[in-house]
């Protein structure tokens, strides 16, 4: 199941790579989140629940809480296999301070003040693309997924 087979209203989490991922890191996360999302439950309820990975870039997964509510306990065990599946591809999903952009075409990372200081520098400006890792549900990716900086959540800190 993929996210699109999740209704707008679906909860969701990205976690984005502090690295672009490999066909090898791929191949290894659907061999990972497929079973747990097949299987996840929140007190012994299953949870309708998908992940896609975006632009080799972005780990995303969903569950419409409608059906059945993540628990902490739930949400829990996703965090705790996202951080063991990027322990042993060596990636990290959790470094917040990453934040990745577009330019001409290509994805650019760069630690949070190097992005601050291409802003200040206007390297990046207003209509420089960027992605919306702070989305809630489905419906949020699906609107405003990757966004001119004037309309992101980066703009709100700048």
């Amino acid at each position: 199941m993929n996210l699109n087979s999740l209704p707008d209203h679906a909860r969701i989490w990205v976690y984005q790579s502090n690295k672009p991922l490999t066909r090898e890191h791929l191949s290894k996360i659907d061999a990972v989140m497929t079973p747990f999302v097949n299987q996840w439950q929140a007190h012994g309820k299953e949870l309708s629940a998908a992940y896609e990975v975006r632009s080799n870039r972005w780990l995303i997964l969903g569950v419409d809480e409608n059906a059945q509510e993540a628990t902490g306990c739930s949400i829990d065990s996703s965090v705790h296999l996202i951080q063991k599946l990027g322990d042993e591809m060596e990636v990290d999903f959790f470094n917040r301070t990453l934040i990745v952009w577009e330019n001409e075409g290509e994805l650019v990372e760069d630690q949070m003040h190097d992005f601050w200081a291409k802003r200040k520098a206007n390297i990046i400006s207003d209509a420089t693309a960027v992605f919306n890792t702070l989305a809630k549900n489905v419906g949020e990716l699906k609107a405003s997924w990757k966004v001119p900086f004037s309309e992101s959540w980066h703009a709100d800190m700048w």
